[in-house]
């Protein structure tokens, strides 16, 4: 007995049984093969779309023009609690040292490479800016102010931030009153 098969787009011909079956098993690989790698080009393609519809875009006229806020520092403004929280742009960035100052009505987001995208705030960021901001001592925020103690409400507690170079803490002295204390590396 003869057996034919031929798949289109794909070039495979077989001419008796065996060769047939062996032609099947080859075609029905290729195209598994490609559905899995068009479902994994969806996939890919999915969810860079999706991290690009996540990611807000914020606009604001500020003195000197328009500032859009987007990636990074739309984020970290966003999770921060936005205008209700930061308050809004009051300024152009402005580049210091190594990274850029985005200043807000509450508050300043930090952005470098090297050290990433962070809000610092209140009297961590008077303290912060007494001690020269980006490009003092302390240099770039490495992270977003945090809790510590059990929070300010604790005989202990209070905030802190870190940088490069030390860190910033605002802590309830046990009587309501609180201090600053500046711990360098």
């Amino acid at each position: 007995m003869i057996a034919a098969v031929a798949i289109t787009g794909g070039g495979i011909a077989a001419c008796s049984k065996d060769d047939a079956k062996d032609a099947m098993s080859t075609a029905s690989s290729a195209a598994s093969s490609g559905a899995s790698a068009a479902s994994s080009g969806l996939s890919s393609a999915t969810s860079a779309m999706s991290s690009a519809a996540t990611a807000p875009e914020l606009r604001y006229d500020v003195p000197g023009g328009e500032v859009i806020l987007d990636g990074d520092v739309a984020k970290t403004f966003t999770k921060a609690g936005g205008e209700q929280k930061v308050g809004r742009l009051t300024a152009k960035p402005e580049q210091q040292g190594a990274g850029t100052v985005f200043t807000f009505e509450n508050g300043n987001i930090y952005s470098s490479t090297a050290t990433g995208t962070h809000l610092v705030q209140g009297e961590i960021l008077r303290v912060y800016n007494q001690n020269g901001g980006p490009t003092g001592s302390l240099g770039y925020p490495i992270s977003d102010e945090a809790q510590t103690n059990g929070g300010p409400q604790t005989a202990s507690g209070g905030w802190i931030s870190k940088f490069q170079h030390g860190e910033i803490s605002w802590l309830n002295q046990g009587d309501g009153n609180f201090r600053e204390a500046v711990s360098p590396k």
